[in-house]
This record gives C-alpha cells, structure tokens and sequence, in this order.
C-alpha cells in the first residue's frame, strides 16, 4: 500500500480502495464475521491487543485508542512506561480485514501516537492504552503566522503544498493534492492560527475538499469513488436515521476590486442534488428560507469570477446537509469519502429495493481483542460533489507595524509593498494608503485630496479589511526611537517635511517657516507679525494684475542692477515728495517730455546743456530774466530776432 501511495503523490490521479464485491460476497444474513486487525507501529508488529476504537471524521481528526496488556511490548510495563514512552509520535498503521477468509477486502488507517498511558484497575496489572490521531493533528499543532504570493500571485495547490510541507512528511504519511485552482490569489495570509485551520479554511473559502480519508490526506477535488459498497437494512446496517433539514443554502458573496474601482458580484449559484431525498429537500429551502444573505466574500476577490466560486463552495458545503442518514453497521470497511448504496427491505417480504447513494462523513469502529466489531457511521448524498464544512475559526486580524520596502506601484495608483516583522524575504502585495483626504472630480479625476505615498524604509501602520488577514491597507506612518524627535514640555513644533528636506515648521505663538534644500525660505512671525521671503537666487511673480498696498513705509534695496519693463504706462503719484537720486548718469529718453510744476521748477548742474534737432521755445507770461556773472552769449546762424 505504501508504495502504491508514493506513486499516487507524483501522479494526482487516485484509485480508491474497491472492496465493495469482497464485501458482498462475504456477507451472509445473520452472520457478523470476526475481524481481524494488524498493527504495526514504526515497523514494530503489535500482536496483541485488548480493544481498538476508532472515530474517523471528515471534518475533523479521526481519533484513536489503542488498549494494550502491560507485557505486550515485552516486559512489564508500569506507571513508569519504560517501553511505551518510545512509541510517542510514531506512525500507526492499523489494517482491518475479515478472520479467517482468503482474499478477505481490507481497509488500512494510518495514524500518530499522540499519547502513552497506564491504567490499572483494581486488582489488574494494569494496561498500556495508546492513544492519537490522524496525521492531520500534525498541522494543528501551534498557531503560525506567514503568507504566501505578494510580489507574485500564487494558487491553492502551491499553498497546500507548502503548508502540507510544513508539518506532514511524506516519507511516512500519504498526501494528494489535486487542488480546482479556480483563482489566482494574489496575496494570503496565515494568521495567528494552526496550519490545519488555514487550510480548512482557505478550502472552504477557495472551493476546495480537504479531508483524511484513513490513509490518505486529500486537499483539492474530490477523488474518484469507489464502486458502492452495499449496506442492507437489517442484515449489515441497523437503526437507519434518515433526516432531513431545512438549511439556507443560497448566501450572496460580494467584493471590490480597487485597482479597477469595481464591485464584484455574483448570480445564483444552485447545487445539483440527484438523489430524490436529497433534491426534495434542497428545493424546499427555497420556500422556507426567503430572507436574503448579503456578505462579503471571504476571499480578497479580483474578478466576478472569484466572488462565484468562493460563494458556490459555501452553498455546497451547506446544501449537502438538507439531507443525511445514519447508523449502525457490521462493515468495517467503511470511512470518510467512501461511497455505499443503502438497500432498504420492503414491507412485509424479504426483498430489498434500492433506496440511496450515500458517502460517509463518519464512521466509528471498535473491535476487542476476539474481534467482534462494532460500528456506525454518518453519511450525506453522494451526488453533490461537496463535503460538509470542516471545522476551522476565522481568525481577526488587528493592526500591526510593517516597512516599506517598495513605492514603485506598477499601476501608478500610489499603493506601497510592506513586509511584516514576522516576514523575511517575502513581502506583501501593493496596497492601498489611507488619506485623510481622497477622491477626484470632473475638473481634478486624480489625487484630488492629500497625496503623501510613504518612502521607503518608513514603519508604517497597517489595519485589514473586514479584519481579513488577507487585505492589509496603509492607515499611517509612524516614528520610532531611530527617526522620531518632538514633543518635549509644551510640545510647542510642529512640521511637515519631505525626503529631499523641504519643510514646514509650525512653532505655536512664534511663527510658521517653510524652507527646501536649497535655502528657499518664507518665514511668518507671528510674534512681531512680519513675514520673510528669502531665496538665494531668484524670485519670480508672475500673474495678471498685482496690487501692492503698504500703510507705511515701503524700502526697495538692490545690490547691482534695477530694470523695470512696462508694456504701456507708468504712473506714480506721491503725496508729498519724491527724490531721485544717481551717483553717476541720469539719463530720460521718451518722445515727448512734460514737466509741470504747479509753483516753482528749479535744476541746477556744474554745467547745463541743451540740444534740440530743431527749435527751443521759452515762453513766460510775465518777465523772463536771464542772470550771469559774466557774459550772455546770444549766438544764431542767421539772425536773431528781438519781439
């Protein structure tokens, strides 16, 4: 069996068990055959036993109690389990069959040794009881954190390799993963919780089957059926218990995508139920649960797609519980997946019709130490293509710190990459960073609002969505002992500032100063209410029309040169004087000059020239006095005139 199991793991193509017309041809009314059970633990052949009860599950660990003498490893055991403590943690290999018959069908479990004991009732020697469970227990051992995809996605049969990996080594145990994949899943997390519950949960929530079937552990598509074994009504299964139920079955999943800003939904999405049973009860839900159930997918969705398989896998795990049946049987072959067809006797004859395909979800077996046996199990339709929901916690993600380690968003949507404390190489997708402020308009469709992407390197803040560890998101930066300075006694500074060094410094009651890197500087002084604009190079006003309006006094100091450009007009008006002065050349070029005085007009110079092209013309109303100390000189090239 073990090397045809390693086969089946490169190959996920599996062949079940088929003892379904050993069974029959074994079975005779009214006889209960004895079996016989073959134990082997870690290659120890165990030839005795007292009693062995099995439980087996598919939404839980099967469990184990193995009751042994106390000299059946040898020598006596006591409380002090000499011998016994060595079989802890080993493999269990327990293979049940008919006594006595050639070619009997056969039905092997594989377990863990999870504990040793010693009970002594009263006057006995006391017993060995070994006790465990399915392989499966190795995955549920502590709660883990660590995550999958982030740089690049990833799908449920590389997780389930990974995590199986993890816990279960296949050299001893058998696994098969056959995994649907229906999605591409860009980031997920393991949070706070054992591998078993991850991978229950991911199953249930990415359409998956993940169950142990006695010896092999299934993640993916239910494996191929075995051919029925039949169970009769009152010859090898007793106190049949058929139940229906009225169960919702219909729950309405939806998502968003926030690359694309797209709600994601999906239709209905029914399950096929082909037993008549089975299918009755299922459409009665339709009438007997009206009210809708709206919520969120439990997946960090991408398309319409993803929200419909994940809805339909939670429809398919709750709608193969509208029909179930159970009992007591003589089989012991029965166990978690297998399939059987339940004949029932009709009323007063001795013959049997066919009544329903069931798979069994549970099966119990106990056999003592002569090997009567003893069992029940419980069993949905067979014809769903879905177990029932295994048994796994939603974990709530709270927020946690995480660093930067990339900004480069490959959309342009200002998303950051963070990697966790708890991560090592691997890192999380690009995801979205909360702003107080965010949205866009029909004039601004792009970071309208407060756009400030986190650099590099900075420890940031992260929270979850719906508390899904899968859908972190940025709520903010946040300063340590390495890069924070501030506060102090009256926590009087405030400021903003960029990578490069651009800042603004808020004191209170002092002033507010905004500076870059290159010593561009504007200083409000709240204290004496002035405001200073420095920069070391350049200042540049451009606009329209500018109004400069100063109460008092106005000083313009320049260094070198002043030039001033007017396309049209100047004009300056002083109420009381106006004083132009030049060290060296005044100089007034127009194409007509007018001076007016409204009382007295004086210049005076070491010298004073005037050159006109053509004529002067001195006119005054009243005198006109020309004063010299020496000579007036009246020169002209023809003649001068005297009015």
């Amino acid at each position: 069996m073990k090397a045809e199991s390693q086969n089946m793991l490169k190959n996920p193509s599996f062949k079940p068990s088929q003892n379904a017309d050993r069974v029959s041809e074994n079975h005779h009314t009214g006889i209960n055959r004895l079996v016989k059970l073959s134990l082997v633990i870690e290659g120890k052949v165990i030839k005795y036993y007292k009693h062995f009860r099995l439980k087996q599950s598919a939404q839980r660990h099967h469990e184990f109690t193995l009751t042994l003498a106390h000299d059946t490893l040898g020598s006596r055991q006591t409380h002090t389990l000499e011998e016994a403590n060595k079989f802890l943690g080993k493999r269990l290999t327990a293979v049940i069959s008919y006594k006595d018959i050639d070619n009997s069908p056969e039905r092997t479990f594989v377990g863990v040794i999870t504990g040793v004991g010693f009970s002594q009732e009263k006057m006995s020697l006391g017993n060995i009881v070994l006790s465990g469970y399915s392989p499966t227990i190795l995955l549920d051992g502590a709660p883990h954190i660590q995550s999958f995809g982030g740089d690049q996605p990833v799908n449920m049969g590389i997780i389930a390799e990974e995590i199986i990996k993890q816990g279960i080594d296949k050299s001893r145990f058998d696994v098969r993963v056959d995994a649907n994949d229906y999605s591409q899943i860009i980031y997920s997390c393991q949070y706070d919780e054992t591998h078993y519950n991850y991978l229950a949960r991911m199953a249930e929530a990415y359409g998956e089957q993940f169950y142990y079937d006695g010896e092999v552990l299934h993640f993916g598509k239910l494996p191929p059926q075995n051919k029925p074994i039949k169970l009769l009504y009152g010859s090898n299964a007793n106190d049949i218990k058929v139940e229906l139920k009225a169960v919702h079955t219909k729950p309405q999943f939806y998502g968003y995508n926030s690359s694309k800003n797209e709600k994601l939904t999906s239709g209905a999405t029914p399950i096929q139920h082909v037993g008549d049973l089975a299918k009755t009860a299922y459409e009665h839900n339709d009438k007997i649960y009206k009210t809708p159930a709206l919520q969120v997918a439990p997946i960090k969705a991408s398309t319409h797609l993803d929200v419909e398989y994940s809805q339909k896998s939670i429809s398919g795990s709750q709608a193969v519980n509208v029909f179930s049946l159970s009992g007591s049987t003589t089989v012991p072959f029965l166990h978690p997946g297998c399939i059987a067809d339940v004949q029932m006797r009709k009323p007063d004859s001795n013959e049997t019709s066919y009544f329903t395909r069931i798979m069994v979800t549970e099966a119990v077996h106990e056999i003592d130490t002569i090997g009567h046996y003893k069992g029940s199990f419980e069993a949905i339709a067979a014809d769903t293509g879905f177990l029932p929901k295994p048994d796994f916690t939603i974990p709530k993600a709270e927020p946690q710190i995480a660093t930067v380690i990339s900004n480069a968003d490959p959309e342009s949507q200002g998303r950051v990459q963070v990697k966790f404390d708890w991560q090592n190489s691997e890192g999380t997708h690009f995801v979205r960073v909360m702003s107080p402020d965010a949205g866009g308009t029909d004039r601004v469709t792009e970071n309208r609002g407060y756009v400030a992407v986190p650099e590099v390197g900075d420890q940031v803040m992260i929270n979850f969505v719906h508390s899904h560890p899968d859908r972190p998101f940025v709520m903010g930066g946040m300063f340590h002992g390495g890069v924070g300075l501030g506060g102090g006694v009256d926590n009087r500074v405030k400021s903003i500032q960029t990578r490069s060094g651009h800042r603004i410094v808020f004191t209170e009651d002092e002033s507010i100063i905004i500076t870059d890197k290159s010593g561009n500087k504007i200083h409000l002084d709240t204290t004496g209410s002035n405001i200073t604009i420095t920069a070391p190079e350049t200042m540049t006003l451009n606009c329209k029309n500018m109004n400069i309006n100063v109460t008092e006094n106005m000083t313009t100091t320049v260094g070198m040169n002043k030039s001033n450009s007017v396309g049209m007009n100047i004009m300056e008006t002083a109420g009381a004087n106006i004083w132009q002065n030049a060290t060296l050349d005044y100089s007034l070029n127009a194409t007509n000059i007018l001076k007016v005085a409204s009382e007295n007009y004086s210049y005076e110079a070491n010298d004073i020239h005037k050159n006109a092209m053509e004529g002067i013309e001195v006119a005054a109303t009243k005198d006109y006095i020309q004063n010299s100390e020496q000579t007036i000189h009246n020169l002209s090239g023809e003649k001068g005139h005297n009015a």
